[in-house]
């Protein structure tokens, strides 16, 4: 399966412009192109030729001759992580559109390879290697079928959460904007993501720390009110306990400038 690839050319993140169109990449031959998306959702044409919404932990691998993903709605721009292979020759690995049931691991996974990436190991070839093979791993794992969808209310809920992080959600709050009960709320984030509301909404605002921390500018007390945490104090305790280091730590880690 690896014999074929060459080198990581490109780890990126990409966030569409609102209210307007973009024009898709075309990949080139010798070349693998993949995208996982981490938020709004995206226009396809599956494999019934219908348009299909995709949304966060779909993963997109392209090869030479296809074009990127660059469809969506102006008012629901996407995210997403994007990954370039240098390839030689070698038959398709997996399908093009996956959608990996685990997505947290998978966007804890891409989080982690992109400080890295940003953090000077883009030039070693086990890098390369260990990020090839690990999203084969998950394009190739078990996988919700793309014609299934989230209930409206579940998408309605990650949808509020995701525009709304930087403010002090209550579950119950998203309850009502999903317009079901509390009780509904925790019972359709336990059947469908295997994971309590309120530890989904706590992962995007890590994850979305751990973003910041690593590629802006912000001090780290703006970072702690930007991802919806009631105070600094609380932003070190929950950071520390789900992370394993301080934000400070995380941010000297795997920011090059400061890096020692």
């Amino acid at each position: 399966m690896l014999k074929h690839l060459i080198r990581l050319e490109l780890l990126t993140y990409f966030k569409a412009p609102a209210e307007r169109t973009i024009k898709p990449i075309r990949v080139t031959k010798r070349k693998e192109y993949l995208e996982l998306v981490t938020g709004g959702h995206v226009l396809f044409s599956g494999p019934d030729g219908k348009d299909t919404l995709y949304g966060r932990g779909t993963l997109f691998w392209h090869r030479g001759g296809e074009n990127t993903i660059h469809r969506y709605h102006s008012d629901d721009p996407y995210s997403c992580y994007s990954i370039e292979f240098e390839v030689d020759g070698g038959e398709r690995i997996c399908p093009r559109v996956t959608i990996p049931l685990q997505t947290e691991q998978l966007m804890g996974f891409a989080d982690d390879v992109f400080r890295r990436y940003h953090a000077g190991e883009q030039d070693n070839p086990a890098f390369c290697v260990m990020l090839y093979s690990t999203f084969y791993w998950f394009a190739s794992g078990p996988q919700k079928n793309p014609g299934e969808s989230y209930p409206e209310a579940l998408k309605v809920a990650l949808e509020f959460m995701e525009r709304h992080l930087d403010s002090s959600l209550r579950l119950n709050e998203i309850a009502d904007v999903a317009e079901i009960s509390r009780s509904n709320l925790f019972s359709i984030f336990k059947h469908y993501l295997k994971i309590s509301p309120h530890q989904h909404l706590l992962n995007l605002r890590i994850n979305r720390a751990k973003q910041l921390l690593a590629s802006g500018e912000k001090t780290i007390k703006e970072i702690a009110y930007d991802c919806g945490f009631e105070s600094l104090e609380v932003f070190y305790r929950q950071f520390s306990r789900n992370v394993g280091t301080t934000p400070a730590i995380y941010r000297k880690r795997y920011t090059p400038s400061i890096a020692e």
